[in-house]
């Protein structure tokens, strides 16, 4: 079985009253075995967005379940999880 990288964009809710804790959102997802690489963004107007690179291993499903994994960190902090890129080691 092979192996994919993938490069996903992750943002993260904007509420009003606070900005959003990137850094340790940051933290709390560099900690996740498949993550190889990270890095906080900016993206418009003082927004940013957590970059990261994954290798997971080929197969059906296995993409949804490292983003289902993502997404279950922080449930009310990140709002979208984009993949960028995505190739074949």
């Amino acid at each position: 079985m092979g192996q994919v990288v993938v490069k996903y964009k992750i943002t993260l809710n904007q509420p009003e009253d606070q900005r959003p804790d990137y850094e340790e959102i940051a933290g709390k997802i560099s900690v996740l075995e498949e993550v190889q690489a990270i890095a906080i963004k900016p993206l418009a107007f003082g927004m940013m967005f957590i970059e990261i690179d994954v290798v997971l291993g080929e197969g059906e499903g296995i993409v949804d379940g490292f983003e289902d994994k993502v997404r279950s960190i922080d449930t009310t902090m990140i709002s979208q999880i984009e993949a960028l890129e995505m190739g074949r080691l």
